[in-house]
Order: C-alpha cells, then structure tokens, then sequence
C-alpha cells in the first residue's frame, strides 16, 4: 500500500543520514518512521478528550444522585426571585459545562503541541477557548444577574446554592450527551459554519485532486497502463533506472508552488528529464486531454551519483497560497490557518489513496517545511530511505 511519507526540514534529514548510515536497513527505516512523526504531519485526534469528559460527567452524575434532593420552603414574596435566581444558577451550571468540555478538548490538543500549533501554547489556548461574542456576552449578562438577585437577599442565594446537586447532574448531562453522544451535532449546524467561517477548504481540494487527477494518472485503465508500467517503459527507452517508481507528491507547508523546482536548489541539482507517457482522456468539454507525471534528475552538491524520480507538486494547493495572501473577509486565510488547511490536504489525500486499492504503491506523499529548503537534497535524502 502507498505509504504517507512525512518528511521533516533539511537540518533533521541531514542529522538523520549522518547518525543512521552505519546501522542495519530495517532498523534504519524503524528509526527513520518514528523521527518523521514526531517533525512531519501531526497524527489523527485521539479519544482523550471524549474519555476525560465520559469521566467527569459520570462522576458529577453520581454525585447527583448520591445526596438527598432539596427539600423546598415557602419564601412567601421571596419566591420570584428565588425561580429567577434558579434559572440564572443553572444557565451559569451550562457555561461551566462547556467550560470544563473545553478543558477535556484542551487536553487532546496539548499532545499535538508540536505537530499543528508550531510549538505555540497560546495558539492551543485560542483554538480551544475561542468563543463568539454572542456567547461571551451571555455569560456576563447571566453573572451580573445572578450577583444582583443574590445581594437583594442573602436567603435567597442559600436556597439557590442549595440545589447545587442538581447542578452537578446537570452539569454531567451535559458533558456526556454533547462529548460523548455529539447529540447537538446536525447537518445544519455544520452547512451554517461552512457559511459562515471558512472551514474544510484543505478538505476539498484534496477530493478535487484525488478525482481530478491522481486517480486518472496513477492506476492502469481500459486505455492506458498504471504508472509503474509506464515507468518501466520509461527505463526501457531512456536506459536510466530510477530510485523509485512510485510518485512523489510533495506538500510545501507554506503552499507556494514554484514555476519550477529548479527554482528551489541551487543551479544544476534539480534537472527535468522527461515526461512519461501521456494518459490521454476526454474530460470537461476538452477531447483527447493529456496528463503526464515528470521525471526529474536530483544530485545535491557532495553527491556522486544521480536519482532520478517522479514527482508532482499539487498546483492546487496554490489556492491556500493565494487565500492567504490576497483573501478578503471570510475567504482570508491566517498562516496558521493555511498551515492547517495544508495538513488536512495531506491526512484526506492519504486515506483517499489509502482507501483505493488500485493505487497501490503507486505514490509517496511528502509533507515538508519549505523555508529556505533546499530541495534537491530533501528528496535525494528522502529516497534513500524509501522502501
């Protein structure tokens, strides 16, 4: 199966050839796979959040049910206010709810410090806590209620407080049902962010690329062969071998998509050779459309011998590029949020491909930080630890 290559900068590349040249192949490879995941695309979200929040919910559930219900007094003209100061204390147990939810999603999020919020804490914080003004606003309006009520008479906070069982089962309801059941989620909640944010655009490309063109250029069809035979034909014809016949498919992080990779090596260490032969389909009003996969030459300075390998830098990813830096309103993207967007390209193309058997050990995906990379020798070092 095509494997989801994670490539780190050229400084860890370097380190890891020089430390593990002398070392048994497969234990090369062992160490080579697990350095990658901790530098390169950050792994899927586990179930920690929802576990921790399972926890707390059942224990305030039980806490609920362990101590006796409140035994409710006549308060005379003292009883509005009490109802009142009952709704505003739980509308205030909700805002502690989604609070402590937040904590639980906190500590999910804190294990991918490094992989998707560069190191950054406060970007943890942000993602994790942000909430709209709507909400914020709600919860002063409901605080300042409450302090008002509860210094009108000091009796009737005690019988609000009293029912602060309740407030606990609440309290867990809330966690479980919204953590663990996702009984909030529906369709239209999700179509009215899509809206109104701009969400899953990394998501889509990916489909887009994958139907669009991975799926025509890699298997073999009724009218042409899978690029591996149409790489064997390649070596036949031109006498050269190359390093791997699979595609390379690299990812930059900032989503810049050069003219040219020559462009990033220095002069002479990156060299197109030639096109494969072309998959020719009719597609999208356009009879007899080509699509081709390209050779390229790679020998960074201090190498003796040339590889030679395919890859492809997805020209869609451009669009994250160009959101971020021409985008206006809800399509202006962040380069944080760039980054994230180019990290969800990567984990969707990959299970897509993952998922599709024709594909099979036809393409490596390359996610790698593309400031002030040289290329040439990111790659050259990358397929000599390929399978």
């Amino acid at each position: 199966m095509g494997s989801l290559g994670m490539a780190a900068q050229v400084d860890f590349l370097n380190h890891h050839t020089a430390v593990h040249s002398s070392k048994h192949k497969n234990k090369q490879k062992h160490n080579n796979n697990a350095a990658s995941q901790s530098c390169g695309l950050p792994k899927s979200r586990g179930y920690t959040a929802e576990i921790l929040a399972f926890l707390i919910g059942s224990g305030f559930l039980l806490i609920a049910f362990v101590f006796p219900p409140v035994e409710h007094q006549e308060h005379g003209s003292q009883g509005i206010a009490v109802q009142v100061g009952l709704l505003l204390w739980f509308g205030m147990t909700f805002v502690m709810a989604e609070i402590i939810r937040r904590i639980c999603l906190f500590s999910e999020e804190v294990q991918h410090l490094n992989s998707r919020y560069d190191r950054s804490m406060s970007r943890v914080v942000l993602h994790v806590f942000n909430l709209r003004n709507s909400a914020n606003f709600f919860t002063v309006v409901i605080l300042l209620s409450l302090l008002f009520i509860s210094s009108s008479d000091p009796m009737v906070m005690t019988e609000i407080g009293s029912h602060w069982p309740t407030s606990f089962g609440l309290c867990g309801l809330y966690l479980i049902s919204n953590s663990v059941v996702k009984l909030p989620e529906n369709l239209v909640d999700c179509e009215v962010l899509l809206d109104d944010r701009v969400m899953a655009i990394g998501h889509g490309l990916a489909y887009s690329y994958y139907y669009g063109f991975l799926r025509i250029i890699l298997p073999a069809t009724e009218n042409s062969q899978s690029i591996r035979d149409r790489a064997s034909h390649f070596e036949f014809e031109e006498k050269i071998q190359l390093a791997s016949k699979k595609m390379l498919i690299l990812i930059p992080d900032s989503c810049f998509c050069t003219p040219s990779f020559q462009d990033m090596a220095p002069c002479g260490q990156i060299e197109r050779v030639k096109t494969l032969e072309d998959v020719i389909i009719s597609r999208a009003g356009m009879r007899g459309r080509p699509y081709s996969a390209t050779v390229y030459l790679i020998q960074p300075e201090g190498t003796t011998t040339p590889v030679y390998v395919m890859m492809e830098m997805p020209s869609i990813l451009y669009v994250l590029h160009e959101m971020n830096t021409f985008g206006q309103k809800n399509s202006k993207l962040s380069a944080f949020e760039r980054t994230q967007q180019a990290q969800a390209f990567c984990r969707v193309l990959g299970r897509l491909l993952e998922e599709d058997p024709s594909c099979k050990d036809m393409y490596e995906i390359v996610y790698f930080k593309d400031q002030n990379v040289n290329l040439a020798k990111m790659i050259y070092d990358y397929v000599q630890n390929m399978e």
